[in-house]
């Protein structure tokens, strides 16, 4: 039992949201104004998540093989570095969700057709070079990029493009919106783990060009999710009066992250997804009903 529980934990779930944020916004939107199956969104969640999942797993294996991670670490406990889940053990996981999530979006390929299998492959890809070769994105200052792109624009436009075979530029704001959010996650990530990165020979932004770096760009990328938002919000002629929130939220969350102490970085982190939970489910009902 407690191999299931490690196995559970080596999926994060407290990060699955950068995964199903995006995709269950553009579905509900696409289901108020345009088309919805189902099937498909069962479908589009359960790949992305597969391949949110196969993500983590990597990382936590190369992470630990290229000397990340370490008992010095602070934030969760990784599987691997632990020694509750083998390197063995984490590279069968992984190729299982690799299986897993071609299964699964073989029948999503069939619906959209090439640009989904690009998608797709690209994904499958990039997954691996996050963290897996000599040139990791994750090693090198690329990792806000990627997160952009795949748990951001492409996941939205993505998913909208299944459920209607055309793009769309207000999906495409939603893909920004929650880009910036899920980027704002790794950079408080990076904060947090600017020591252990830095010995590691870890070149996170941070890294590179410094912690006031990061608490700025962490700011600017917020205010972009703040402005894609009110844009969307106007573009479908939605309140925008619940966005105080957020934008209460963000000084407050700021304000904290200005004080350099790696504790209140993992504390941040923490409320951060809690955070970007309940800007998910604000925003579907936004969506659903009229406010």
């Amino acid at each position: 039992m407690k191999q299931v529980k490690y196995w559970i934990l080596a999926t994060r779930p407290q990060t699955l949201i950068a995964s199903i944020g995006p995709v269950l916004i553009s579905t509900i939107f696409s289901y108020k104004f345009f088309n919805f199956n189902l099937i498909i969104f069962l479908f589009i969640i359960i790949s992305a998540v597969l391949i949110q999942i196969m993500t983590n797993f990597i990382n936590d294996l190369y992470d630990f093989k290229k000397g990340a991670d370490t008992s010095s670490r602070l934030g969760p406990k990784r599987m691997v570095q632990s020694g509750h889940i083998s390197q063995k053990e984490m590279k069968l996981g992984a190729l299982i969700t690799l299986i897993l999530s071609v299964f699964s979006g073989f029948y999503l390929v069939l619906i959209g057709g090439w640009p989904i299998l690009l998608i797709g492959l690209s994904g499958f890809l990039f997954a691996y070079l996050y963290t897996a070769t000599r040139f990791s994105i994750a090693y090198n200052g690329l990792g806000e990029v990627f997160v952009f792109l795949y748990f951001g624009v492409i996941a939205s436009i993505g998913t909208f493009y299944i459920y209607n075979l055309e793009f769309n530029f207000q999906a495409l704001l939603i893909g920004i919106i929650f880009g910036f959010l899920n980027t704002s996650l790794l950079v408080i990530n990076n904060l947090r783990d600017y020591d252990a990165d830095k010995l590691s020979k870890k070149y996170t932004t941070a890294v590179i060009f410094g912690k006031m770096f990061a608490k700025i760009e962490l700011f600017l990328i917020n205010m972009g999710a703040l402005i894609s938002l009110y844009f969307f919000l106007e573009s479908i002629n939605k309140n925008f009066t619940f966005s105080i929130v957020f934008v209460i939220f963000i000084m407050f969350l700021l304000y904290k992250l200005m004080i350099d102490d790696q504790y209140l970085y993992y504390k941040a982190l923490k409320q951060f997804s809690c955070y970007l939970i309940s800007i998910t489910i604000v925003l579907s009902f936004v969506l659903l009903y009229d406010f």
